[in-house]
């Protein structure tokens, strides 16, 4: 889904009566985690619909349609999000959600995570993906910030407002550039690492220090990793040359790092050594005056 954020919270603020709201009065700002989930690719997966690529077979006599595509989406992968715990926000949209949590919810989101993608899994190896129906293909992006509920009349539900929906909303657009799954703040890592650690499920991997499009301050990025992605081993064993590659580039020593990152990409077949790489080459070309290791991301 295209600029998620921008979307919801512009057309949650154009529904605010003039004196703030009709209705029960905003909460006040609270810390929360903030998750956005989306469907990768959806606008071509549509058009692959209309243009008769998936549903030609018939599964007991119907046609598989893209309607019955996105049911699967939020079956296999918002079910448990949206359902399951009673102190979740969750809000859908066509393809994609976004679900606020308490603070203290770490632990639930890591199974809920776990849950989701191992069923994502199983649906994509199962018969008829590719050709009756494509494959699922989640992004997430998780962040802890304050935020607001606000009450809107015209649904006369409660909708959060705050930087961290954006934030969570510009980390989900980010995480299929950087050949990621789960891509969270350095916020949320905190939180969640002494769990990481004490659970062989699930590892992680620094990815990037960045400012996000329209942010001024620089976050670090990681990836959570679990071991139902089929490329979990080699990513955790990409991690010492990444991290090697990292260390040079923020230090200026751009043409090595960059020989290291595409190394990451060649011997692991991981994007982000890639995306690294070609950024290198670009410094290379163009060397600031100032470098202090945080590139400033351009798109969503």
């Amino acid at each position: 889904m295209d600029s998620i954020d921008e979307k919801v919270i512009g057309a949650g603020i154009s529904g605010l009566s003039a004196g703030g709201c009709d209705g029960p009065p905003a909460t006040g700002k609270s810390r929360r985690i903030i998750m956005f989930c989306d469907l990768r690719d959806s606008t071509d997966i549509l058009s692959n619909f209309e243009q008769g690529k998936y549903g030609k077979h018939t599964d007991g006599g119907h046609c598989f349609t893209y309607e019955k595509f996105i049911f699967d989406v939020h079956k296999t992968s918002y079910e448990y999000l949206y359902l399951g715990h009673n102190k979740t926000h969750t809000e859908i949209y066509g393809d994609g959600l976004m679900a606020i949590f308490p603070e203290d919810n770490t632990n639930y989101i890591l199974e809920n995570i776990y849950s989701l993608t191992k069923q994502m899994r199983v649906y994509n190896d199962s018969e008829g993906v590719g050709v009756v129906r494509p494959s699922i293909d989640m992004g997430f992006g998780i962040t802890v910030a304050d935020i607001t509920l606000v009450y809107y009349y015209l649904d006369q539900r409660y909708h959060p407002i705050g930087m961290g929906v954006h934030e969570a909303a510009r980390i989900e657009g980010v995480s299929k550039f950087y050949d990621a799954r789960v891509l969270i703040s350095e916020r949320f890592f905190h939180d969640t690492v002494a769990y990481i650690d004490a659970d062989p499920r699930f590892s992680y991997r620094f990815i990037d220090r960045v400012c996000l499009k329209n942010f001024h301050e620089p976050v670090s990025l990681y990836e959570i990793l679990v071991d139902n992605d089929p490329r979990f081993d080699q990513k955790i064993r990409s991690v010492p040359l990444y991290s090697e590659a990292y260390d040079k580039y923020c230090a200026g020593d751009w043409q090595q790092a960059r020989e290291l990152f595409l190394r990451v990409y060649h011997d692991y077949g991981l994007g982000t050594g890639l995306v690294m790489a070609n950024r290198c080459e670009l410094l290379v070309q163009h060397p600031p005056q100032e470098w202090c290791g945080v590139w400033s991301l351009q798109d969503k």
